[in-house]
């Protein structure tokens, strides 16, 4: 067992934590929402937010795991889904997202920094700690010097979805308290039994955005390749001759190949999680890529199809009868994750 493992610092009462949290009481069972990794693609995550809130859906505790880190945590801060929505029609164009880039030159540690992401979203969450929000939420990251799952439940959220967010071989490393992390996709894409254990829940609804391996199969979803409409202008086919050779991201250049190898190992992690959920929605996409964030409504469309399809199978979960002997915390069935809190400055 992970010696850094800790029981819960409070007690817990489901009375009180229903009353405070919105889970309906004694009479409803405790249900938590997870909010998968997947770039662009998590702008799904709120329009499924979105159909649970317009049908009453009450949730008890949120996890969520890079983009579902950072959807994650606006929504337990307090927003709706019509100001998530309007969070992301904000990106409406590459040159948007431009400029929250931060670029390193030399790009030793990564391409961008992330502080104007990060900035960016303390618009919202401003130096609020994990206490002070609504719902209760846990942030998984990427230990890089233990190389393990890391979960943040205390401190300054914004610097852990910062951590949660950082994409490797893309974002820079994030350092918290002398420690590196990195993208919680990476050891954590679908953090369902986590969230399970650590909040005493009844039922976990799973939110998974990542591509499965039959979309690239029939070419329905382009994945992680950074793509570009074909050109017949000569200037035009000879400059992007010259970019993919250059661009790291480009389809088979060595960032692109490992980003796909990545791709492939947390597509066995999430399988294992999805089948410890009570209910999973997994949007659907025509075509879609990392970093489109421009497309917000195609993926925010997704997202309420597929909530609104896994309703009936929601509903199910509030007719049982909630499991009123949860109340003792077991640490043998519990997978080994770092739990050290941070406080950032």
């Amino acid at each position: 067992m992970n010696a850094l493992l800790q029981p819960p610092t409070r007690g817990w009462d489901r009375a009180k934590e229903s009353t405070q949290h919105g889970s309906g009481g004694e009479k409803l069972p405790r249900i938590g929402l997870v909010l998968s990794s997947g770039g662009a693609r998590g702008l799904a995550h709120a329009g499924v937010i979105q159909v649970l809130e317009e049908h009453g859906i009450p949730i008890a505790a949120v996890a969520g795991c890079s983009m579902g880190a950072y959807v994650g945590s606006l929504w337990a801060a307090g927003l709706n889904g019509a100001q998530l929505e309007d969070r992301a029609r904000e990106i409406k164009d590459r040159t948007t997202l431009k400029s929250l880039m931060d670029f390193i030159l030399p790009p030793s540690e990564g391409l961008i920094r992330g502080d104007k992401i990060r900035k960016h979203l303390e618009r919202d969450l401003g130096d609020k700690t994990f206490a002070d929000l609504d719902k209760p939420l846990i942030v998984v990251a990427t230990d890089l010097d233990s190389l393990t799952p890391h979960v943040f439940e205390t401190g300054v959220v914004s610097h852990a979805v910062h951590a949660s967010a950082a994409i490797p071989a893309v974002c820079a490393p994030v350092k918290l308290n002398g420690r590196r992390y990195t993208d919680g996709g990476a050891s954590e894409p679908l953090p369902v039994r986590l969230l399970k254990e650590r909040m005493h829940l009844d039922h976990v609804i799973a939110v998974n955005v990542m591509p499965m391996p039959d979309e690239f199969d029939s070419c329905k979803d382009v994945g992680l390749a950074v793509t570009d409409k074909p050109s017949y202008r000569l200037f035009t086919r000879l400059f992007n001759t010259f970019w993919n050779k250059v661009n790291l991201l480009a389809p088979g250049n060595v960032l692109d190949t490992f980003r796909r190898a990545l791709l492939a190992a947390q597509l066995r992690l999430i399988t294992k999680e999805e089948a410890a959920a009570d209910v999973v929605i997994h949007p659907r996409f025509v075509a879609s890529t990392w970093h489109d964030f421009e497309n917000f409504g195609q993926y925010l469309q997704a997202g309420r199809e597929a909530a609104e399809e896994a309703l009936p199978a929601i509903w199910e979960l509030l007719q049982r009868p909630p499991n009123l002997n949860q109340e003792t915390f077991s640490h043998e069935t519990s997978p080994s994750y770092s739990r050290m809190g941070f406080f950032a400055a």
